[in-house]
């Protein structure tokens, strides 16, 4: 029996080192992957108050997330007096984990805005950022509607990706279903599908189980690594369902030429969501502005892969989801401030990449530092051309 307890003992000791071996090694290594997620019975997920870490998977930004859940410093609020509120509401492209907070669009916008009087008027201006990754245009609604008004903003900023918000908001093409989806009644009212409730990966978030394992993710590197596995097997397998399903799913040539039955359902839901956004905006006497990003493809500076891509795709207008939500805006009075355009000439005769970072590569993903300043040049431009 003696013999018995010291193997255990002796067991548990050398499992112990091991992991406390293998957790110095992932550190030296610099192998981080950060959960800053969580569940959220409204949204189907959401940032978790005060996570931190460093993202290394596509550029490399330090992630802090505040204790009020956005990927921001600490705001108050109840608004200072005599101070101007910009709400940003989007998804990845806002959060902007890939760079550091100061590099990203929104928080340069308040120095950049500074020197149109005829918008802020001699007011302090504020921009509180509300992006979450993955998030599509019904998630940023649902955000407006249940954690925007209460700071009392002035104006809300929604930057929309063409490159997924538009799929993401159909239950069908989007690979996450773990998130609430919209339809509209005949009398345009919202209904909200919220079988993600019932989702596996929702009930494991939300499980105790989950809880603490996203408790101690904060901490231990083998937590996070075992979590990262488990997501790319996850996406992996949503991909290859996808892949094996009809053309339907392919985003590259529908989200340019939507010819068919589902993802013309998608766009004409996407305008929905966007026209009762606006709607209760107006209604609170606040103002809206709807920014469209670029897609890597939009601002390549290399035209002849930008031919290659059209061509392989049968793409014969890459702004067509620009000029769609141009003639959108243009129906209902919406402030419309339309990116891919002017970033894609200034690529062109500047030679740079606006997406992309040296640990992945130019032209695919994300804004890096370049593609966040330009954004944020061209938005307080339009902004105060408006005013």
């Amino acid at each position: 029996m003696i013999k018995l307890k010291k193997k255990i003992l002796f067991f548990i000791f050398f499992f112990i080192l091991i992991i406390f071996c293998l957790e110095i090694l992932l550190r030296i290594l610099k192998i981080e992957y950060p959960i800053f997620q969580t569940h959220d019975p409204v949204r189907g997920f959401s940032l978790l108050p005060n996570s931190s870490g460093t993202w290394r998977r596509e550029g490399e930004g330090v992630v802090k997330i505040n204790s009020n859940g956005l990927r921001d410093v600490e705001h108050k609020i109840l608004k200072p007096d005599n101070t101007l509120r910009i709400a940003i509401l989007g998804d990845s492209f806002a959060e902007a984990r890939s760079i550091n907070i100061e590099d990203t669009f929104w928080y340069k916008l308040k120095n950049y805005l500074e020197t149109c009087n005829n918008f802020h008027r001699g007011k302090d201006i504020e921009v509180i950022n509300f992006g979450v990754s993955e998030y599509g245009t019904t998630q940023q609604y649902l955000t407006l509607k249940n954690h925007v008004w209460k700071y009392n903003p002035d104006f809300i900023l929604l930057a929309f990706y063409s490159g997924n918000d538009i799929s993401d908001n159909l239950k069908i093409l989007s690979t996450k279903k773990y998130r609430p989806y919209f339809s509209f009644d005949k009398n345009n009212s919202i209904i909200i599908d919220r079988s993600f409730l019932n989702s596996e990966p929702y009930k494991i978030l939300s499980s105790y189980v989950g809880q603490m394992f996203i408790h101690i993710s904060q901490y231990s590197r083998i937590s996070q690594l075992l979590r990262e596995t488990y997501v790319q097997m996850y996406f992996k397998r949503k991909r290859d369902e996808a892949t094996a399903s009809k053309n339907i799913f392919v985003t590259e040539n529908n989200l340019y030429n939507p010819g068919n039955s589902i993802w013309n359902e998608a766009w004409i839901l996407t305008e929905k969501i966007i026209k009762k956004m606006n709607d209760d905006i107006i209604g609170k006497k606040k103002n809206f502005i709807l920014v469209s990003l670029s897609t890597p493809e939009q601002v390549n500076p290399n035209k002849d892969e930008v031919k290659n891509f059209k061509r392989k795709n049968n793409i014969n207008n890459l702004f067509y989801p620009e000029d769609r939500l141009q003639q959108l805006s243009k129906n209902n009075s919406i402030m419309y401030i339309p990116l891919a355009k002017k970033m894609s000439t200034i690529a062109t005769n500047r030679d740079i990449f606006f997406h992309g970072f040296k640990n992945t590569k130019l032209g695919i993903g994300h804004w890096n530092k370049s593609g966040h300043n330009q954004a944020s040049q061209l938005i307080s431009e339009e902004i105060c051309n408006y005013f």
